[in-house]
């Protein structure tokens, strides 16, 4: 029932997590004040939008799995990575500024974690990428990629501590750790999870703290909330 309210509510939503948040808002409310005749008009409008196969039995079409895919955080349970650290560095002047903060952009899409200055950090090699974006016309400036093994350091610390403080790990842990103990008697637990699974850069399990506790979330969320349930692949 909540993905059919969050499917009714990203209607208009941005990819962002401003949207995401508005998106979980409108569906807690929805969830709240749900009666027949509520559900029965957000059924009715999600089947005339193609986001949903069938009123009898409604499942969720591949159209509306997308749209839901845009909008919902999804666990990576396989995180490949190459054992190496990438830090990219740009010197673009202050008249190509447009270029500077497109660079930003694509960097945080990439999942790459802020510093300092013009230096960011990532487990995933950005190079192809990188070395498409620089062949933009009107370009100016200087990209370099760094890479630095799993063993290296940077000033005092090993590659692991700078990670963790990068991303902010212990705070998305302690987040973390408070789901698991309070989502037995609280009744907006899936809400919560997707909130802190939309911080999570979900980094290869190697770089993560000892005792991380986004695995035991997510088994929890699972068992709670399962996804996978009335969808249909069918369009």
């Amino acid at each position: 029932l909540f993905q059919f309210y969050l499917l009714g509510a990203s209607w208009g939503k941005g990819k962002t997590s401003r949207g995401a948040h508005q998106t979980f808002d409108e569906a807690m409310a929805g969830l709240a004040a749900v009666n027949y005749q509520t559900l029965k008009r957000a059924i009715i409008h999600l089947k005339r939008q193609g986001l949903i196969r069938s009123l009898k039995e409604p499942a969720i079409t591949r159209a509306g799995k997308t749209r839901l895919a845009r909008i919902i955080p999804q666990y990576q349970k396989k995180r490949p990575w190459d054992r190496v650290l990438y830090l990219v560095t740009y010197d673009i002047p202050e008249v190509k500024r447009k270029y500077r903060n497109e660079l930003r952009t694509m960097l945080k899409t990439l999942g790459a974690g802020y510093l300092q200055g013009s230096v960011w950090i990532t487990p995933y090699n950005p190079q192809t990428l990188l070395q498409d974006y620089v062949k933009k016309p009107g370009f100016a400036g200087d990209i370099i990629i760094s890479c630095i093994g799993r063993d290296g350091y940077i000033g005092n610390e090993d590659i692991k501590t700078l990670v963790s403080r990068v991303y902010r790990l212990d705070e998305i842990n302690a987040k973390y750790l408070d789901f698991i103990n309070r989502y037995q008697h609280n009744s907006n637990a899936a809400v919560q999870y997707l909130y802190i699974l939309k911080e999570d850069p979900q980094l290869p399990f190697e770089l993560l703290p000892n005792e991380w506790a986004g695995d035991k979330a997510h088994e929890i969320f699972d068992k709670i909330f399962p996804m996978r349930e009335n969808t249909d692949d069918t369009d």
